[in-house]
């Protein structure tokens, strides 16, 4: 709830990326969120914490399909957030099946496939973005996350509120450390 009620507004973004006063770190700055749509208001806290921003953003939600496999090519579904900004969004989409230990790492793939997005997009800029994201790579990949929580509406029964605050949360929490540990385990930020 808190991410929906406090997705960062488009002027705001626009704010952020015109500021002089917040610096460009050189880099890939994955924020991962829960949100689909709109800017997760992790980027907000970030820039006022940090004064900083990286020089490529992506925003990260990883989705599970009720599906058994995604192909490679179908699981990472980009969009750019801001037009002329090095600012995406990027849904990670898994099957049950789907084996979370592939050859080429989740990072890897995750920036390839970015840099295909900008290819197949219309504009004299593609090269010159492409190759910035590969700086970019090479510069570094930070991870950024917060941390959610479900909780059960006030007035749940008991049964609901363990289910909902204790069991779920505690699955998310083994499935999600499981991903990490299997896919990314370098950098984190929280």
């Amino acid at each position: 709830m808190y991410e929906l009620e406090n997705k960062v507004a488009t002027e705001k973004l626009t704010d952020i990326t015109s500021d002089e006063r917040i610096h460009r770190a050189q880099g890939i700055g994955l924020f991962y969120t829960q949100l689909v749509h709109g800017i997760s208001p992790i980027l907000t806290h970030y820039v006022s914490s940090v004064s900083s921003r990286h020089s490529v953003v992506v925003f990260v939600s990883i989705k599970s399909l009720p599906i058994g496999k995604v192909s490679p090519e179908e699981r990472f579904l980009f969009e750019r957030v801001k037009p002329k900004e090095m600012i995406f969004r990027c849904i990670v989409r898994h099957g049950y099946k789907d084996s979370r230990k592939e050859q080429e790492t989740f990072e890897e793939m995750l920036v390839n496939q970015l840099k295909e997005f900008v290819r197949n997009e219309d504009g004299e800029e593609m090269q010159r973005e492409v190759t910035l994201i590969d700086h970019a790579q090479r510069d570094g990949v930070v991870y950024l996350m917060g941390k959610s929580l479900v909780m059960a509406k006030d007035g749940s029964k008991l049964v609901k509120k363990l289910t909902i605050d204790c069991l779920y949360n505690w699955l998310i929490k083994q499935n999600f450390g499981e991903f990490l540990s299997n896919n990314i385990g370098r950098k984190f930020l929280v």
